[in-house]
Order: structure tokens, then C-alpha cells, then sequence
């Protein structure tokens, strides 16, 4: 039976459009059916995110360009669940900053006072490489992709890069195969940057081209799409490479996973900091942002917190296995938390439970023939309040 193509998004960045992935798709057409996404006439990063989850159906590979990257993140943020990889190009995370503002600033003035035109100028140019800025063909291009955008256009994208959410946080949450991409001459989204990211992102490859600027699609586009390529491929043979190691491997890390989540339920709770690793890091989903270090530390959080009875149910298990001593596992989730245990069968059904949906990426490490939590990333998505009796 013929296995049917993976959809492979691509979003393009700002100022960008089909010309920006054409020669990617073209080189992928027998690899993904791809779809280009641009974002003309929108001034706000998950509106952005709302749009192409509205109009693309079912699941898809994702990969974005510089704001594309920043879309792909709200993308991931907002449906997770229907990533089944991502890439970043020429991109960032980081939170803008004082000093960038009086330059996006002093752009935008340029486009009034001087047309769109002088903007591809003294935009455009300074982000190509010294060998993009000689191919005449290519620049003629990529400045008439500028052109095409009207001043409200790209007056509205500075506007949502302004006013980005912050996406730093949202790194170690990503479980998915992740290719991240930048080059050696790009002085806008430079390599440290996407080295910085790769250390959050679990079991990310980082790919650097040489030579190459901000506009690596375009700029050296064969060897983006062979990137695109390995990354393509190695997930799909990460998914079908059921030998009886890995699924035993798979079985293990998901069983320790359930049996922590059990005592937890229980309250047993040095039994549950012996299922992490000394050195073990947690982030609970009620504070996703607040680290707690080492083992001892993991339970002091837990015997000091409020008394409450809970019931978290796991679904949804995917192990990603990085090699024979480090694997994530990603589970959705589901808490029911009271504040008041239920003494009598009869009366649960009555229980004023809060519930909560979320996720936790467990990352595991096998230490002394057994698989331990290295590192639990915890979120809560969506929150239903019990009603008061």
C-alpha cells in the first residue's frame, strides 16, 4: 500500500511570499505536499496562528521564516496536538527589545516618506549575504516581493512584531522532530541565536549554511530543501522503527511515566521524587515557568503544598526515542483536584472538582539500568471551575 504524503506548511516571513519557498516546494514536491501560507493584511501574531490552523486541515509538518518561525511557535502553542514536526529558519524567540524599536521605527518612516521601493533598499539588502547581494536575478526578485506589499501592510506587521508574545518559554514544551536553520552571514537571526534555542528544545538538530544570510530559502535553497529533506525523512523513520528494543524502551519510559503520575494521586511522595533523576528538574503546570532543581528540592515543593484530592488521567502517549538512554514522552492530561477528600462512595458524585487539560513532556535518561525523569515540563491548557454547592 502506497503511503500518501505528509502536508508540509510553510509560512513565510515579513515581507515575504510564495517567492520566498518557491524553490523549496518545487524541490519537495515528492517528499510533502506543500503549502505556502503568507500573512498580507495581518497585524497580529496569533491571528496569524488562528489563520492557518482555520485553513489547513487535519495534521502537518511546519516550518516558518524569520516572523514565519514566530507564527509556527503560536501555531504549536495554540494545537500541538497537530504538529507533527517543526523547523525554524532564520528566527528568533527573544522578546523585543529597547533598541529595536527605533529601527523598525525608522523603516517604516523610510517606506512613507520614500515608498516601498527605498525600503527594500535598506532592508532587503543589508540581510543578504555578499553572495546573495550579487545575484542580480535574485535580488530583482525578492525586491519586487517587496514592492508588492502596500505601506498598511507592513505597517501592520511591524505591528505585530511588536507586540509578539514571548516564546522563550514555550521551547521546552516542544516534543516534536525540530530542525532549526540559520546561516554563517546572517546578521539579523545569527547562528548563537538558534544555538541558544537548540539547548532548550529537546533532541533539535541545528543546521548552519555557509554563506549564507537572513534569506537562506532563497539564497541557497538546494541546500535548505536537502535539510528539509533529512528532516522529513528521519521522523518518518523514527515513527515506523518499531524493533523490539525500542518498544521496549517505548513500554519502559511510558510506565514510569504512569507510575509517577499514580503517586502523585497517592500522595506518596518520596516514593514519587524517586522516580527523578538527583538532579531532576520540574516545572508543575500550575507555575510552567518556575524551575525546581534536584530531587530534594522536587519534594520539598510536594509535601509542603495544600492538601487536595486529585485524579489525573493520561492519554495520548508518544515516546520520542533520542537514542538507547534518552527518550521523551509527551502525554496529554487530565486533573480532576478537589480540595476536600470524599470520604463516602455515594457522596463523589457530588464532589466539587475543578478539572484541568494539559500536557507534560517527561524527558527520561536511563541511569544505572533504570529510566529515571530528567526533566518534567508541565501545562495546563484549559481550566473548568467547579460550581459552588
Amino acid at each position: 500500500m502506497l503511503m500518501s504524503n505528509p502536508q508540509l506548511v510553510c509560512l513565510a516571513g515579513l515581507l515575504c511570499d510564495q517567492r520566498m519557498w518557491a524553490s523549496i516546494a518545487a524541490q519537495l514536491e515528492k517528499e510533502a505536499d506543500v503549502k505556502v501560507v503568507s500573512f498580507a493584511g495581518f497585524d497580529d501574531l496569533t491571528a496569524m496562528a488562528q489563520h492557518v490552523l482555520a485553513n489547513v486541515e487535519g495534521n502537518f509538518a511546519l516550518a516558518g521564516h524569520s516572523m514565519g518561525g514566530r507564527v509556527a511557535l503560536e501555531i504549536h502553542r495554540l494545537a500541538p496536538q497537530r504538529v507533527t514536526h517543526l523547523a525554524l529558519l532564520n528566527t528568533g524567540v527573544h522578546p523585543k527589545s529597547d533598541k529595536e524599536i527605533p529601527g523598525r521605527m525608522r523603516l517604516l518612516e523610510a517606506a512613507k516618506n520614500q515608498g516601498m521601493s527605498a525600503l527594500a533598499e535598506q532592508w532587503l539588502v543589508p540581510m543578504m549575504s555578499p553572495k546573495g547581494r550579487c545575484n542580480a536575478e535574485l535580488m530583482v526578485t525578492l525586491t519586487h516581493m517587496v514592492e508588492s506589499y502596500s505601506l498598511e501592510d507592513f505597517e501592520k506587521q511591524i505591528h505585530a512584531l511588536l507586540n509578539r508574545p514571548n516564546a522563550e518559554e514555550q521551547l521546552a514544551q516542544i516534543s516534536v522532530p525540530t530542525l532549526l536553520l540559520s546561516g554563517t552571514e546572517d546578521t539579523w537571526s545569527p547562528v548563537e541565536q538558534h544555538q541558544k534555542m537548540q539547548q532548550k528544545i529537546l533532541g533539535s538538530e541545528l543546521v548552519v549554511i555557509d554563506g549564507a544570510g537572513h534569506m537562506a530559502p532563497v539564497e541557497e535553497p538546494v541546500q535548505v530543501a536537502n535539510a528539509l529533506t533529512h528532516w522529513l525523512q528521519k521522523s518518518r523513520q523514527a515513527q515506523s522503527d518499531q524493533t523490539i528494543e525500542n518498544m521496549l524502551i517505548e513500554w519502559q519510559c511510558q510506565k514510569r511515566v504512569t507510575h509517577s503520575i499514580n503517586l502523585l494521586d497517592q500522595g506518596r511522595w518520596q516514593a514519587l521524587a524517586n522516580c527523578y533523576t538527583e538532579d531532576g528538574v520540574l516545572f508543575r503546570p500550575s507555575a510552567p515557568t518556575v524551575k525546581i532543581e534536584g530531587r530534594e528540592a522536587i519534594l520539598a515543593s510536594f509535601t509542603s503544598r495544600p492538601a487536595k484530592e486529585t485524579c489525573h488521567v493520561l492519554a495520548n502517549q508518544e515516546t520520542q526515542i533520542i537514542d538507547a538512554k534518552h527518550a521523551v514522552v509527551t502525554s496529554r492530561v487530565v486533573l480532576f483536584a478537589a480540595n476536600k477528600k470524599v470520604d463516602h462512595i455515594e457522596s463523589m458524585v457530588q464532589a466539587n472538582a475543578d478539572v484541568f487539560i494539559g500536557r507534560f513532556v517527561d524527558e527520561l535518561k536511563m541511569i544505572e539500568g533504570e529510566w529515571l525523569i530528567a526533566k518534567r515540563q508541565g501545562s495546563i491548557e484549559l481550566h473548568y471551575k467547579g460550581s459552588a454547592c
